[in-house]
């Protein structure tokens, strides 16, 4: 059995593709999508307690609740825009009995933008994975990600460092 690709054209390394690619790395390494101010239905799982944490870190607004199937007015709501939200008593405690329509987001984030751009173009440096090319006395040496790799979309310890105020740590 052949499995779909998940790449509409596999053989593409285009500079779309690199941009796509490491937007997705920083997306999946933050736990979230950053930007820009999106309206997102969220379905969640309950905590059980008074808090409930979403996964994001700039809530604009929560604009539905549904917990267990009831509809609840959003306005009574209590919710921080790093993203904690409580309702009158506890949450649910059942997996996916919370949905949330929320718009949440920053409006732009360009330091995570640069941050792409520069994962981005360091994966197409050397898409073929080499870390030196020498011809007689003239030498290229690629920016390596690891110990004799070259390329790839893997965030470097600075640049994990420069994403942490965006980062969902130990919350989900």
């Amino acid at each position: 059995m052949t499995l779909p690709s998940l790449l509409p054209d596999p053989s593409a390394n285009t500079e779309q593709s690199r941009l796509e690619a490491a937007e997705a790395a920083v997306r999946a390494y933050c736990g979230w999508h950053i930007a820009p101010v999106i309206t997102e239905e969220m379905i969640l799982d309950g905590s059980g307690s008074c808090t409930l944490q979403l996964p994001s870190l700039m809530v604009k607004e929560i604009t539905a609740a549904v917990v267990d199937g009831v509809t609840l007015d959003a306005q009574t709501l209590e919710w921080s825009k790093s993203g904690f939200v409580r309702a009158t008593g506890r949450w649910t405690n059942r997996l996916r009995g919370v949905r949330l329509t929320v718009k949440h987001g920053f409006d732009a984030a360009p330091d995570v933008v640069e941050i792409i751009r520069s994962v981005a173009a360091r994966a197409g440096s050397s898409p073929a994975g080499i870390t030196r090319e020498q011809a007689g006395q003239v030498s290229i040496t690629y920016a390596t990600v690891a110990p004799g790799v070259a390329g790839g979309t893997v965030l470097m310890e600075h640049e994990r460092a420069m994403l942490e105020p965006y980062r969902l740590t130990g919350r989900l």
